[in-house]
């Protein structure tokens, strides 16, 4: 079975995500922390907090271990060559850049120019996060001769975005209940936009009796029930 990757597949336009071009990890990090903070205050004065939950995770970088560079390495260490000042070894900021990327302000995403959204998944359909890079801390630690690197660590912080709708939709639970099916939409796609998780498409196909959950058409109506 081959290894899943962890990747971050990015915003195109709200509600539509890039699934074609993920940004995959080079190698899975050993541990993923999400904190929320529920409640504010203290004793009978607790209040829900509209604090964004966050995701941390450190992601690893180390051209000089790719399964393609094996050969060479093996080469180098038998004749006795500087394995890292081989011109083979790739820059690590090619792997890097595409993340740091993900910090800037991109226009076309809305009325205010703000960083693109972005999911992060592991394993098939399981959407472990959404929200924005809000920080990074990227740290180079090992260098060839000519001072390439090939060796870097990402300390990432992702912050929860859920969209003004959704939010709405929290607030006033009673809403309207019936959606027009625009053209290109689907059954993820909705789920993804009315409840901030595309594999929540059951509710919706449930609710409809849609026998076929895959033929919707554009002016369709659809229940869309509160969760």
């Amino acid at each position: 079975m081959e290894l899943e990757k962890l990747t971050i597949v990015v915003e195109r336009k709200f509600p539509i995500f890039d699934e074609s071009q993920p940004i995959k990890a080079l190698f899975n990090p050993q541990q993923i922390s999400i904190t929320k903070t529920g409640w504010q205050g203290q004793g009978n004065s607790l209040q829900p907090s509209e604090e964004p939950a966050t995701l941390t995770v450190e992601l690893f970088f180390d051209t000089s271990l790719l399964k393609a560079d094996k050969s060479s390495l093996a080469i180098d260490s038998i004749i006795g060559l500087d394995l890292f000042g081989s011109s083979r070894l790739k820059d690590v900021r090619e792997y890097t850049r595409k993340i740091y990327q993900l910090t800037e302000k991109k226009s076309g995403l809305g009325a205010i120019p703000r960083p693109p959204i972005c999911r992060l998944k592991w394993g098939r359909n399981t959407v472990l996060f959404q929200g924005v890079l809000k920080s990074l801390t990227k740290t180079f630690t090992r260098f060839l001769a000519d001072g390439t690197p090939v060796r870097a660590k990402m300390n990432c912080t992702f912050e929860e975005w859920i969209s003004p709708e959704i939010k709405q939709k929290v607030q006033n639970p009673i809403d309207d209940p019936i959606r027009i099916v625009r053209r290109g939409e689907t059954l993820t796609s909705i789920a993804a936009e009315e409840y901030n998780n595309p594999s929540l498409w059951r509710v919706i196909a449930a609710a409809n009796r849609l026998d076929n959950p895959r033929q919707i058409t554009p002016g369709q109506s659809l229940t869309v029930p509160p969760l």
